[in-house]
């Protein structure tokens, strides 16, 4: 059974935690009307005009007191040419945990953790669905949060990053 809570943000009843989803990276909302149009972007993939490749992937967050034992949301991370070509030509292959973890930067910022923009990590490829983005070890708020767990207020601020819901 899916737990419940009252969120002391946005002051609804949810069922389990509302999912956080960045739709595109960052630098793909700087890009002008007519270099989106020359770069190729869907719901998993995304390349600019300026050779720049970039993957859909979750983060996990071990979750401290909340309805769940982990808080996931969608975030983007960069590769390099030769591992998204990698990436490409294996997207339907069902071994995908085969490619190995792959370096990638962050390449979205999360407004709940200040300066978490190109945060260094790895895509880890997995056979059941997007590659997990795991942020090196470093001093970082997020990358402490992902290895130590994160406190279910703080989660609420990604959820809710301008105090509104994003849902």
């Amino acid at each position: 059974m899916m737990a419940s809570f009252v969120c002391s943000v946005c002051g609804e009843t949810h069922d389990g935690l509302p999912a956080r989803v960045f739709h595109y990276p960052d630098l793909w909302l700087d890009l002008s009307e007519a270099e989106r149009q020359a770069g190729k972007v869907d719901s998993d993939l995304c390349m600019t005009p300026q050779r720049e490749f970039f993957v859909r992937a979750v983060m996990e967050l071990p979750l401290i007191g909340g309805p769940e034992p982990t808080f996931e949301f969608g975030v983007w991370g960069s590769l390099s040419e030769a591992n998204f070509q990698r990436y490409v030509e294996t997207y339907n292959d069902p071994d995908q945990s085969k490619l190995g973890p792959m370096f990638s930067y962050l390449s979205n910022e999360i407004r709940a953790f200040p300066d978490s923009y190109a945060l260094p990590g790895e895509l880890i490829p997995r056979d059941d669905g997007r590659p997990l983005f795991v942020l090196e070890p470093a001093d970082h708020p997020l990358a402490i949060a992902q290895s130590e767990g994160v406190a279910f207020s703080k989660v609420l601020e990604i959820i809710h990053p301008n105090g509104t819901s994003n849902a």
